[in-house]
């Protein structure tokens, strides 16, 4: 029963190591945007409005505050290239929307913010 046992164990890891990395060609990557957002100015952003969506979907998210010089990493399940809406709001009232990435198909873009 031991040699039985230990056989089994053999055959069990073996398969791990065989199926484990052929699983990454069987599984699809999940589909979605990494956006950095950069403060590249020398105020406070104290929100980043994201809204975006296709005919099936809405979204929305929200970030806070960003010190100057400092990165944000949002993830969106979003598909490159379609765009997306920002609405950038900086100490002392001053704000900033634009279209993002439209026709762009980046996946991890960078996006340098400054008023």
């Amino acid at each position: 029963m031991g040699k039985l046992t230990q056989r089994h164990w053999l055959i069990g890891i073996t398969m791990v190591l065989i199926a484990a990395p052929a699983s990454h060609w069987l599984i699809p990557e999940s589909r979605g945007m990494t956006v950095t957002f950069h403060n590249s100015s020398d105020l406070l952003i104290e929100s980043i409005n994201l809204n975006f969506g296709n005919s099936n979907t809405q979204s929305m998210i929200q970030a806070f505050r960003i010190k100057p010089d400092q990165e944000r990493v949002l993830l969106l399940n979003h598909e490159p290239g379609m765009g997306f809406n920002v609405e950038v709001n900086y100490k002392g009232g001053i704000q900033q929307s634009f279209c993002a990435l439209r026709g762009d198909d980046q996946s991890r873009p960078v996006i340098h913010l400054h008023p």
